[in-house]
């Protein structure tokens, strides 16, 4: 007889890994797009009546960030470059990647360009839509007709 030994966390692992595989099959579902290696992290908030994105673009500067607005969808761009190095530097770690990294999001219907500010300061793109929120409108109750239907008593 073949016994086999499972780690008691094994299935633990398998039910994280199903969890991760859903969680970003919904993510890509409510931005419509799949999150690339080289995409930026964000955050996207609300303040008041304005809508707000905060994506991470530590390294870069303002003139390599670029914000576009096409119909509902804001794309973010941003370029890291590599840094200059003399002759004899060397590397013992290296971990900031140079490269373009990039973003979208769907942005709420009607949106337009003029709503749109941008900024840069201490590593943080801030994208304000201002006036993007707008309150859920109230539910209407719709009156049903039609004919109340009739209950016989049973005679004995």
């Amino acid at each position: 007889m073949i016994v086999r030994y499972q780690h008691p966390q094994a299935a633990f692992r398998q039910l994280d890994g199903h969890f991760s595989r859903e969680f970003e099959r919904l993510v890509q579902l409510g931005f419509g797009r799949r999150p690339v290696q080289n995409s930026l992290r964000a955050d996207v908030y609300t303040e008041g009546e304005d809508l707000v994105v905060t994506a991470a673009v530590p390294g870069v500067s303002p003139e390599d960030v670029t914000v576009e607005l096409d119909g509902r969808r804001l794309s973010i761009t941003a370029e890291r470059r590599e840094r200059e190095t003399a002759e004899g530097d060397r590397y013992f770690v290296r971990g900031l990647t140079a490269g373009s990294f990039s973003r979208e999001f769907t942005l709420p219907e009607g949106t337009t360009a003029e709503q749109l500010s941008a900024d840069v300061a201490d590593g943080l793109l801030t994208i304000r839509v201002t006036g993007a929120v707008r309150p859920a409108p109230e539910p209407t109750r719709i009156p049903v007709a039609g004919a109340k239907p009739t209950i016989k008593a049973e005679s004995e």
